[in-house]
């Protein structure tokens, strides 16, 4: 791939995420989670299957009095719901859960979904953004490549675009805790993201011509990860004392679940998966652990419960450049679909 200067060299330290990866996959279960959600509102994305479909069953089992499945097909998310409701037996309140449209192919279909959160619903006490796809096929939405839309762009618009009303509802009610959690994951090691070093990060993304479907969801998970620890470092520079809003990551490793649908594996890493990947339930467990993990949480990675650093070089001076770089590109992409929504979030 040509680019326009060589500002930024990123070298992973790919061994170090391998090493920590197996360890964390062979040798570390999360703990199942306990901690009462009695009395919140709780947002989970992607929700009809996967791992959102098992965190939404965790937040049900404890206690949350209402619960939004927002999927992209209505009626797989009422099977879901249905899913969720039986399973619970000790719970009889079918109406706490709710099935709302979210499609994040569309930016229509996105806010309006936010539109109908401010309209409808008096708090929301956490918010778990799961939704997400691998397609290692070229294809677009909205002109932009469809991993970007989807995990990036779309998913930043969600979470921005609520933050005030969660920290409205820090407000109203002292006593929440409200916490965005967005769902990364540890292959943001694994790529040198050679785009960053484009005038134009995005317009490279959206070049076919240089389009590897291989990278591209570790880059996705990068880009996450990079915007989320901008808008924590600002907000910490216009918010003195507890944020209003704890934002942070959450790696449930890897899993069985419907996020690789579509991409053929090889025999070898078919088995190699069945040795290390764990249950959809078990995976679920890191989301709710991290929507539930406090101040100390904001802005860091959530793995397995408990605080893990992310790629080595984002803490160095150059992974602040790369940061604050793909932070002001991404906000100029969102603004134009959203104006206003950096000074709405407190950007």
């Amino acid at each position: 791939m040509t680019t326009e200067t060589s500002e930024f060299s990123i070298n992973p330290k790919i061994g170090v995420g391998l090493v920590t990866f197996i360890y964390d996959q062979l040798f570390v279960t999360p703990k199942y989670p306990t901690q009462s959600v009695a009395g919140e509102t709780i947002i989970v994305t992607g929700a009809n299957v996967g791992l959102g479909l098992e965190t939404a069953r965790h937040f049900y089992r404890l206690g949350c009095a209402r619960m939004v499945l927002a999927v992209r097909t209505i009626s797989k998310g009422q099977k879901a719901k249905e899913n969720i409701v039986e399973s619970i037996k000790q719970r009889k309140d079918a109406d706490a859960v709710e099935v709302w449209q979210l499609d994040l192919d569309s930016t229509d279909s996105t806010l309006g979904f936010v539109r109908w959160v401010n309209a409808e619903l008096p708090r929301v006490d956490k918010v778990v953004e799961n939704a997400g796809i691998n397609s290692r096929t070229w294809a677009t939405a909205e002109g932009f490549e469809r991993n970007i839309q989807v995990n990036v762009v779309n998913t930043c618009l969600v979470a921005m675009a609520l933050l005030p009303k969660m920290t409205q509802t820090k407000e109203r009610y002292p006593d929440s805790l409200p916490t965005l959690t967005i769902v990364s994951s540890g292959a943001h090691r694994l790529t040198k993201f050679e785009e960053v070093n484009a005038s134009d990060i995005y317009a490279q993304l959206n070049n076919e011509k240089s389009y590897k479907g291989g990278e591209r969801y570790q880059i996705t998970k990068l880009l996450e990860i990079l915007v989320v620890r901008e808008v924590v470092s600002r907000h910490s520079v216009a918010n003195s004392g507890a944020p209003p809003v704890i934002i942070n990551l959450a790696n449930p490793g890897l899993c069985t679940s419907e996020l690789d649908r579509g991409v053929k594996s090889g025999a070898i890493v078919s088995f190699l998966r069945r040795w290390f990947e764990r249950t959809t339930e078990v995976g679920a467990r890191t989301l709710v652990l991290a929507a539930c993990a406090g101040f100390n949480s904001n802005g860091e990675s959530v793995v397995d419960g408990k605080i893990e650093s992310v790629e080595s070089w984002i803490y160095t001076d150059m992974g602040q450049r790369v940061q604050k770089k793909v932070f002001d590109q991404t906000l100029r992409i969102l603004e134009n679909r959203k104006p206003g929504i950096g000074a709405e979030a407190g950007l």
